[in-house]
């Protein structure tokens, strides 16, 4: 092959090399916007499910039928019975919602703190009541849930709705405490509303974060 064929030969090889990188990388940047697109998809119809839930509970447990809900004024209702006084949406029996202002944070609350409870929501402390004395929740520390919980301050508004009515609470302590210490969980003589999360790099603490109600 003489000299100039052999340049010829290698400029061609350039370019159909060039040319193949640049199919490459435009494959490769394509195949990333479709992943970026489905992962972001996935997360938009999550949030709006989740919302339309969210005004489904509201609505269900803000109505005049909630009345009938109300034909008690204790707390002291009997596990078996429960079931029929909460709604079921796919297939769970959703408590009530939460829902804090100053983190931007409103989720639905089931009962039970296990960990397929709390991978779906928020928690409630069983044995604990569910609107008068101390009403006990707990939940994940992460950015779909609680991360943002420690940011919280006293005077910050909590808002509650159950089965049994609608609560408003106001932030009154904030504290780190063992993850032994269940003393938070005690009934009190003042309607309060309890909150319990994890605290990141600490895994022997757990963040406790009290409100009173306000009447």
């Amino acid at each position: 092959m003489k000299g100039g064929d052999i340049t010829t030969f290698q400029n061609f090889n350039g370019r159909r090399i060039l040319v193949l990188h640049k199919k490459v990388i435009i494959i490769s940047i394509t195949v990333v916007l479709i992943i970026i697109a489905t992962i972001s998809t996935f997360f938009i119809v999550k949030y709006f499910m989740n919302k339309n839930k969210i005004n489904y509970v509201y609505e269900e447990y803000s109505n005049d039928n909630t009345q009938n809900r109300l034909d008690t004024e204790n707390n002291n209702i009997e596990s078996d019975s429960t079931d029929n006084l909460m709604l079921h949406i796919d297939g769970e029996n959703v408590l009530g919602v939460i829902k804090i202002d100053k983190i931007n944070f409103e989720g639905l609350i089931y009962e039970g703190t296990s960990m397929q409870t709390l991978s779906k929501g928020i928690g409630h402390f069983e044995n604990t009541p569910y609107i008068d004395g101390n009403v006990c929740l707990a939940a994940h520390n992460s950015n779909s849930y609680w991360a943002k919980l420690h940011t919280l301050s006293a005077g910050d508004k909590i808002h509650y709705t159950c089965f049994l009515g609608t609560k408003e609470y106001e932030v009154s302590n904030i504290s780190k405490i063992s993850e032994t210490d269940w003393s938070s969980l005690e009934n009190t003589d003042t309607n309060t509303l309890t909150l319990i999360t994890c605290v990141k790099g600490q895994k022997n603490l757990r963040l406790c974060v009290q409100a009173k109600e306000i009447k």
